[in-house]
Order: structure tokens, then sequence, then C-alpha cells
């Protein structure tokens, strides 16, 4: 091979390899572009499923509230909302009464006296 024809194809290698080069710089910026509108549409979805969600949750907490209406309204049952321990307790208390826990004290006297130390 000539020397002419060396430096030639050195030349077309050189011309080849910027063109690869550039068209993989623009490649990348098109992969870099979709990725970015695809984080951004991830996003919207995000907040279009909590803003729903939220509408979902009042709007059950609202029909929880009108099926209790209409069950007080028409049988005379009153729902019951425990929400804490002070809740349960006044419940098992307010059911047996003073009597219940006098009886309970009396039955178990000689276990609390064990665990007292007498």
């Amino acid at each position: 091979m000539s020397k002419a024809m060396e430096e030639n194809n050195v030349s077309e290698r050189l011309d080849n390899h910027e063109q690869r080069i550039n068209q993989l710089e623009t490649n990348y910026g098109m992969v870099m572009d979709k990725i970015a509108d695809m984080e951004k549409g991830q996003l919207d979805l995000q907040n279009t499923v909590l803003k729903e969600f939220s509408s979902t949750k009042d709007m059950l907490n609202e029909q929880n509230k009108l099926n209790s209406t209409l069950l007080e309204q028409m049988y005379g049952i009153k729902t019951l909302r425990i929400t804490t321990r002070k809740d349960i307790w006044l419940g098992l208390l307010g059911g047996s009464g003073i009597v219940g826990v006098l009886s309970l004290i009396i039955s178990q006297w000689q276990h609390i006296l064990k665990i007292f130390g007498g």
C-alpha cells in the first residue's frame, strides 16, 4: 500500500470517528430528554394519585357519617367509635358498673394480696 493511501485511510477513519462521536452525543442528549420527560410524567401521575386518594378518603368518611345517621334514624342504633384506651376502659367499666368492679376485686382479693406482698 502506498503512503498516500494509508494517509487517506487514516484521514477517513478520523472523520468517521468524529461523526460517530457527534452521533453519540446527539443520541445521549435525546436519551436524557426522554428520561427527564419520564420523570416529569411520574411526578404528575403521583400527584394525581395522591389527589384522588384524598378525595376518595373524604367521600368514604362522608358516607360513613351518612350511614351512621341513617342507622340511628331508622333503627335507633347509635354507632360507637372507640379511638383510645380510655374509651375501651370506659366501655368496660360502664357496662359492668361499680358493682362489677367491686365483685372483681372481692373475687381476686387473695391474688391481689400476693401481688402486693401481703
